[in-house]
């Protein structure tokens, strides 16, 4: 890892330990990407990047820190807009995938 990564991380661990003691949501402390699954076949995403890819099989999406990928069958976007987005079809599996 970098000094640049370590530094990062720190911040990060930093904004979780303030929001624990303020009792404030981590989310807005360390600009967290929320998702939100409802059963199998729908799954709501806030505080994301963009778009990465997106096929019927797989929607890869840039989180603030991390990627995240929503596998599955007959996947669409039902709706998109600046602050959130809802996925819906067969979901299978979310990764995170971890920016180096």
């Amino acid at each position: 890892m970098t000094k640049r990564d370590l530094l990062k991380q720190d911040l990060i661990s930093a904004g979780e330990r303030f929001a624990d003691t303020f009792s404030m949501p981590k989310d807005m402390v360390v600009n967290a990407t929320l998702l939100h699954m409802v059963g199998e076949s729908d799954i709501f995403v806030e505080n994301f990047k963009g778009i990465i890819s997106y096929t019927c099989n797989e929607i890869l999406i840039k989180g603030n820190h991390t990627k995240f990928c929503v596998c599955g069958e007959c996947l669409v976007i039902a709706y998109y807009s600046n602050e959130d987005m809802k996925i819906s079809g067969h979901i299978k599996e979310v990764k995170v995938i971890r920016e180096a």
